[in-house]
C-alpha cells in the first residue's frame, strides 16, 4: 500500500520522562518512498535549451484510469531509492479518431514533478506506440526540457550510479490485453532488495535531461497496466461559507505519526467558524494538524445551547491523483506492549476509529469553543500520556489512521487590539560542533499579551541581542547573504510566519550559522573561564494596527553575575511552568522551562528535568 513504517525511540518523543524505551508504531503513514541505498549520482549541470511542447491540459476523448505495478528505481536528494510501482496510477485517453491516445504520469513516482503532463501516442491494432524524445517537463531553472527515453543503469568504477540513454531505441511500446496493458522489452529484478546494488540495475522507461542528457531520477520495468473505475471525488469545501466570522486562537495537544516519528505536541494557530444565517455553522482547521489544508466541515449551531454539531466523514482534502484523503473521525490512541519478529519486546502505539460515533460537538461559550468528550492529559508520565481519545483522521480508501489525534482543543477569539505581548522565554543554545555548521537557538513566543489575553502569532515578530563580553548588547543582522534562500536584504527583526526552506528559521527556534567559520565575523565570544559563549537574548514584538510594541529582551543567561546572585535580594511576584513545546503547565513534568517573574518586573528562566 501507501504507507510507510515508523519507529520511535522515546528522545523523540516531545513529553515523554521515558527516555530509551522502545516505541513502534502499529500503523504506517502514505507514501511513495520505500528503502533507501545510500548509492551516489551524478548531478545534473544546466546548460541552457529550448523549450518544447509540454501537453498540460487533458485532451479530448475517452478517459481511462488504470492501476500499474512493476519496479522502478528514482534518487532524492542525492540517495538512490526503489520500489514497487503499485499505488501510482495513469490515466489514459483514447481519442475519437480510434488512432490517438494520451498517456499521463506515464513514469512511476514522478507524479510530483512530472505527472501533471501527458505524452501522445498511437494505437495499432492490439499495440500503443509512444514515440521517445517527448517532453513532459520544462524547467524554468534550469532552462531546460525533460524528455522521455529507453535506457539501463549502471553503478561505475567509482561507485556512481548512472543512466545510460538507450539511442537505439525509438519508442516504448504496450501491449493490450483486455483490461491490462503491458510496457514490453525492458529487463530488471522482480524482487527487490535495497542492500543489493543489483536490485537497482535494469533496462526500462525513463526520462532525462535534454541539454546534457543527464538522468533525472526515474526508470521503470515490468510496467502492467490494470483498468479500474475511478473513484468520484468527494466534496471538499475550500471556499469561506457566507454569515459572520470569528476567529479563534487553539491551544490543546496532538497525538501525531510523522515520517520524523511518533510525538506529542500542543496545539497553536488559528480555528475560525462562519455562523450563517440558516442555522448553520462552518469550521475551519478543526484538526489542528491538518490545517494546511484550509478545509471546512459543515455542521448546526444550536444558539440556545450553542452547541455546533459536525457530522463524522467529511473530507479535510482529497488527492486526486492517488484518489483518496483524508476524513475527520472520531477516535483513540493507547499503548501496549509486544515483541517484534526479532523477540524483542516494546512499546507499541494503537489506534482505534470509532464508528459509532457519527457527530463531534463543539461548545460556544462566551469568547471560547471547546471540543467536547475528549479525554487525555499530555502532562502525566510516558506511557499514559500517549492515551487519549478525541478528534481522530483516517484515510479513506483503507480507513488507516491519518496521523493525528487531538484532544483537549479550545479556542479564545482575538481581539486585534495593540497590545504589549507577554515576554519570551530564551530555552536553549547548542552548538553543533562542527566548523562548517551552525548553531540552534531554541526559544518560545509568547501567546498573551501582559495581561492574559491571547494575541494572533501572525502579527508576532522578534530579534535577537548578542552580549559578546556583558557590557555592550546590540541587535543580530541575519545577512541576506548568508540566510540566501528566503532572504533578499539584510534583516534585523523576524516575522512570526517566516519560514525557510532552508530550515534556517521556524516559529521556536533558528538555525543560526557558525560564525566562527571561514569568511564569518564571530557571533558568540568563547568564555574559556566560565566555560560559556557570549549572550544571546530574544525580543517579541506586536504590530496591529500600525501600531507596533515590544516586549523585555529575554536573555538566556544572566550576566554578568550568576542568576542566584543577581535574584538574591529580589521578591518573587509568580512562577510559571512552559513544556518543551511551549504549553504552560501547572507543575513539571520531564523538562520543563521555569519561569521566574520578580517585583521588579525582571524575569529569569531554569531548565528543569523531573
Amino acid at each position: 500500500m501507501k504507507k510507510l513504517s515508523v519507529l520511535l525511540v522515546a528522545a523523540a518523543v516531545a513529553i515523554s520522562a521515558s527516555a530509551g524505551v522502545n516505541f513502534k508504531s502499529t500503523h504506517a503513514l502514505k507514501s511513495n518512498k520505500i528503502n533507501k541505498e545510500m548509492v551516489k549520482f551524478n548531478a545534473k549541470q544546466a546548460k541552457a535549451s529550448t523549450s518544447l511542447r509540454v501537453i498540460t491540459e487533458q485532451p479530448a476523448g475517452e478517459l481511462k484510469s488504470y492501476n500499474r505495478a512493476g519496479q522502478y528505481d528514482y534518487n532524492s536528494n542525492g540517495y538512490l531509492y526503489n520500489g514497487q510501482q503499485d499505488g501510482n496510477r495513469m490515466d489514459i485517453v483514447y481519442a475519437e479518431d480510434g488512432t490517438t491516445v494520451y498517456m499521463k504520469n506515464i513514469l512511476c513516482g514522478s507524479a510530483s514533478m512530472l505527472g501533471v503532463s501527458w505524452v501522445e501516442g498511437t494505437i495499432e491494432g492490439n499495440e500503443i506506440h509512444v514515440p521517445l524524445g517527448q517532453s513532459i517537463y520544462w524547467s524554468d531553472q534550469y532552462q531546460a526540457n525533460v524528455l522521455i527515453a529507453m535506457g539501463e543503469s549502471t553503478i561505475n568504477e567509482e561507485g556512481y550510479f548512472e543512466f545510460v540513454k538507450d539511442d537505439r531505441a525509438e519508442e516504448a511500446v504496450y501491449v493490450i490485453d483486455g483490461q491490462t496493458i503491458t510496457l514490453q522489452g525492458t529487463e530488471g529484478p522482480v524482487e527487490l532488495d535495497p542492500q543489493d546494488q543489483n536490485s537497482y540495475l535494469a533496462y526500462g522507461l525513463s526520462a532525462y535531461w535534454e541539454d546534457d542528457n543527464s538522468w533525472t531520477g526515474f526508470l521503470e520495468w515490468n510496467t502492467v497496466l490494470t483498468e479500474r473505475e475511478p473513484v468520484v471525488a468527494p466534496t471538499v469545501i475550500t471556499e469561506q461559507p457566507e454569515g459572520e466570522l470569528v476567529t479563534y486562537m487553539r491551544t490543546g495537544d496532538c497525538i501525531y505519526n510523522s515520517i520524523f516519528g511518533i510525538g506529542i505536541t500542543a496545539q497553536d494557530g488559528k480555528m475560525n467558524v462562519v455562523f450563517a444565517e440558516d442555522g448553520k455553522a462552518y469550521i475551519q482547521n478543526p484538526m489542528w494538524w491538518h490545517d494546511g489544508n484550509n478545509s471546512w466541515v459543515e455542521g448546526t449551531y444550536d444558539e440556545a445551547t450553542g452547541i455546533i454539531t459536525v457530522p463524522t466523514g467529511q473530507y479535510l482534502n482529497w488527492y486526486a491523483d492517488s484518489e483518496y484523503g483524508i476524513q475527520m473521525m472520531w477516535g483513540s490512541t493507547y499503548v501496549y506492549v509486544d515483541t517484534d519478529e526479532n523477540g524483542e519486546e516494546g512499546y507499541y502505539l494503537g489506534n482505534e476509529v470509532d464508528e459509532r460515533t457519527t457527530e463531534i460537538m463543539f461548545q460556544i461559550d462566551g469568547d471560547k469553543i471547546m471540543l467536547l468528550g475528549s479525554e487525555g492529559d499530555a502532562t502525566l508520565e510516558f506511557p499514559e500520556n500517549y492515551n487519549a481519545t478525541g478528534l481522530y483522521s483516517m484515510w479513506s480508501d483503507d480507513q488507516t489512521w491519518g496521523g493525528s489525534l487531538e484532544f483537549n482543543t479550545v479556542g479564545q477569539v482575538v481581539n486585534l487590539v495593540p497590545a504589549v505581548p507577554a515576554d519570551p522565554v530564551a530555552v536553549e543554545f547548542y552548538d553543533e560542533g562542527d566548523e562548517s555548521g551552525w548553531n540552534t537557538f531554541d526559544f518560545i513566543l509568547p501567546t498573551t499579551d501582559v495581561d492574559g489575553n491571547m494575541i494572533d502569532p501572525e502579527y508576532i515578530s522578534y530579534s535577537f541581542w548578542v552580549d559578546y563580553d556583558g557590557t555592550n548588547p546590540e541587535i543580530f543582522t541575519f545577512p541576506a547573504a548568508t540566510y540566501t534562500y528566503d532572504l533578499t536584504e539584510d534583516i534585523t527583526e523576524v516575522p512570526y510566519s517566516l519560514y525557510s526552506s532552508a530550515v534556517d528559521f521556524h516559529a521556536s527556534y533558528v538555525y543560526m550559522y557558525r560564525t566562527n567559520a571561514e569568511g564569518y565575523e564571530p557571533l558568540f565570544v568563547r568564555d574559556e573561564a566560565n566555560d560559556m559563549y557570549g549572550n544571546i537574548g530574544i525580543q517579541a514584538f506586536y504590530t496591529v494596527n500600525g501600531v507596533k510594541n515590544a516586549s523585555n529582551i529575554a536573555w538566556l543567561y544572566e550576566r554578568p553575575v550568576s542568576v542566584n546572585e543577581m535574584n538574591a535580594d529580589k521578591t518573587i511576584a509568580n512562577v510559571r511552568y512552559f513544556n518543551v513545546a511551549g504549553q504552560e503547565v501547572a507543575q513539571p513534568n520531564g523538562m520543563t522551562i521555569k519561569v521566574t517573574t520578580y517585583t521588579d518586573g525582571t524575569t529569569s528562566t531554569a531548565k528543569v528535568v523531573k
